[in-house]
């Protein structure tokens, strides 16, 4: 009785079993190291909704993405461009 298995079959079940169980642990260590979400990305998505309508919130979004942060100002001054377009 050998750990290794002699016939092709049970060789194939074998690698397939090995490349499942890689997938998974890949796919469960990407799952687990994946960054949280940054303060202000709700707030940024309903901002990119508007863009379309208003220069400053394109503006802010694309500085955004740039550098994937705001300051105080701007969260308020974003804020207050969304509620005012979402009120129209």
């Amino acid at each position: 009785m050998s750990i290794f298995p002699r016939e092709t079959a049970d060789l194939l079940i074998l690698v397939i079993v090995t490349v499942v169980v890689a997938v998974t642990i890949t796919i469960f260590r990407r799952r687990a190291n994946r960054p949280p979400p940054a303060q202000h990305d709700a707030l940024m998505k309903r901002a990119e909704a508007l863009a379309e309508k208003s220069p400053f919130l394109k503006n802010a979004c694309r500085e955004y993405k740039a550098n994937g942060h705001l300051s105080k100002r701007q969260v308020d001054q974003i804020t207050k461009a969304v509620a005012r377009l979402e009120r129209k």
